[in-house]
């Protein structure tokens, strides 16, 4: 879980002290967090560029193939501009990233911008698909346990989606691959997007990474949403509603759903942050062209620009994702401050 919703989580345990915390305001927050982005930023790409250095192989030998001679793998770093001492490289390429040049890929010898700016519309598609079928499912799933609570659904259900939080992502995609993909052939094996598809087209291609995507988070939301109704179901002001004879549409849209679904926004912005920027896995077995195969690839052939690139993009992602996630937080419960005053 993030630093951001940590926050959150500490405010949320602290509930008499938070309800003597006056707001703070918006601006100064916001303010706040982006003035942390350059560093953050600044430790996770100097971190990433060492951590490429350490680990074993070339990338002149990755592009060129193990038949060029060492003066031709030479000659290709030398020209590419993979010579010199890292601590100036990394400079070098600092500098450049931040004039707006990213460099051309190592391996595709093209403009990295572009490249990455593909794949990332491909990933935040598959993270929003992935995302509505946690909210659908994980929002369904925990209010119906909460009004069944300690019956035998509740109880199954409980076990269906523990076991299934529990298993791995790749082993979960493989079983809906061989289900639907090579039994039944109602989705392709691969997920490759043809340059012509339209809007159906991409949902068909995007469908079995995003359910495989989607499958550890169900469980966890639907968790969070079964405890935040439980406890609000049990609470005074939800006796003295229905004491009063409200209808039961109005008790729960206006009193229960409004207080119970509060702490599931913290856990839903993290985990929209997650299905965009941590499908890495997900996105390499189905071979769906998103930023986390890209990643995974140029780890693999050492193209540290491409690399370099892709995280950052995906850490500024992140960080406002989970900005907006504690903004919503505190619009919802005016009681919470997630400065870090409040923090304290």
């Amino acid at each position: 879980m993030s630093i951001f919703t940590d926050e959150l989580a500490g405010a949320g345990t602290t509930s008499p002290r938070l309800a003597a915390v006056k707001r703070r305001p918006i601006g100064r927050i916001i303010f706040r967090r982006l003035i942390q982005v350059p560093l953050v930023l600044f430790i996770v790409s100097a971190a990433i560029f060492w951590l490429v250095q350490v680990v074993p192989g070339d990338p002149g030998r990755a592009v060129l193939g193990q038949y060029a001679t060492d003066d031709q793998v030479a000659l290709w770093k030398e020209q590419h501009g993979v010579t010199g001492a890292s601590f100036e490289r990394y400079l070098d390429w600092l500098g450049d990233f931040l004039r707006g040049e990213w460099g051309t890929s190592l391996t595709y010898g093209v403009p990295v911008r572009p490249l990455v700016g593909g794949w990332l519309v491909n990933s935040a598609l598959l993270g929003l698909l992935a995302f509505a079928f946690v909210v659908v499912f994980g929002l369904g799933f925990g209010l119906f346990q909460a009004f069944r609570q300690g019956r035998r659904s509740d109880r199954t259900i409980t076990i269906g989606l523990v076991s299934l939080s529990s298993t791995p992502e790749f082993a979960f995609g493989t079983v809906l691959l061989v289900i639907f993909a090579v039994f039944l052939g109602w989705f392709p094996v691969y997920s490759a997007i043809p340059d012509n598809a339209g809007a159906f087209g991409r949902l068909h291609v995007m469908t079995l990474p995003a359910v495989t995507l989607a499958s550890a988070s169900v469980g966890y939301v639907a968790r969070i949403v079964r405890s935040g109704t439980i406890e609000t179901l049990g609470s005074a002001f939800y006796r003295t509603a229905v004491l009063k004879g409200l209808p039961r549409w109005r008790i729960l849209t206006g009193h229960v759903a409004r207080n119970s679904l509060i702490p599931s926004v913290a856990v839903l912005g993290s985990q929209l942050a997650y299905l965009v920027g941590g499908a890495a896995i997900v996105e390499t077995l189905f071979s769906y062209p998103g930023i986390g195969l890209a990643m995974a690839n140029a780890v693999t052939r050492k193209d540290i620009f491409v690399l370099e690139a892709a995280v950052m993009v995906t850490a500024v992602v992140s960080i406002v994702l989970l900005l907006i996630t504690d903004l919503i937080y505190m619009a919802l419960d005016p009681r919470i401050d997630i400065s870090e005053a409040g923090a304290r």
